[in-house]
């Protein structure tokens, strides 16, 4: 009696693969937002004017098409609310932490202007909507915070190279903002 054999091997189920992302060279240019703020961006974004209705708060969005992300900024005249707009700030990072694996914080100084604006950078890691939140302000006329959106649903695991690339982008966007 005659048998069939095979010589296969049991089926091994592959892991689920990304694609590699090449990031960019660093190299930045010096932009001027739509309000008055100048600062500098990489050369792999673009800025982009957002309508505001109020004539005190100027929108905008760095955009940084490889990556399929932008960072909305808002650009506020102070008057004598600061405290307040940095409570807002914060909140609004800290309305995160319930999907954030943890929140880190730098602090950033802009020392090559007279005054030095300040501020902190926020990098919310984990399935977040906004993994990067900042706020900088010359702490007696203007105010400015951003928060940086995917355009898609980001998984945190894939897109690592990129945040960690935008967070050093966006650092080096607070470290150059100045109103002169």
């Amino acid at each position: 009696m005659g048998g069939i054999f095979s010589c296969s091997s049991t089926s091994v189920p592959r892991p689920e693969g990304y694609f590699r992302i090449e990031l960019p060279e660093k190299n930045y240019i010096k932009s001027n937002g739509f309000c008055g703020p100048k600062f500098e961006i990489p050369v792999y974004s673009v800025v982009e004017d957002v309508k505001s209705s109020k004539k005190d708060v100027c929108w905008y969005n760095v955009r940084f098409p490889s990556f399929n992300a932008r960072l909305h900024c808002t650009d506020v005249i102070l008057e004598d609310n600061l405290e307040t707009l940095i409570q807002d700030a914060q909140d609004l990072v800290f309305s995160h932490e319930h999907k954030a694996n943890g929140i880190s914080r730098i602090r950033v100084i802009n020392e090559q202007t007279d005054g030095g604006a300040r501020g902190v950078l926020y990098h919310l890691g984990g399935p977040v909507a906004t993994p990067i939140q900042f706020f900088v302000t010359d702490s007696t006329e203007h105010f400015l915070r951003g928060s940086l959106y995917f355009d898609n649903r980001p998984n945190p695991d894939s897109t690592a190279p990129v945040l960690a690339r935008l967070l050093s982008d966006v650092e080096h966007f607070m470290r150059t903002v100045s109103w002169d």
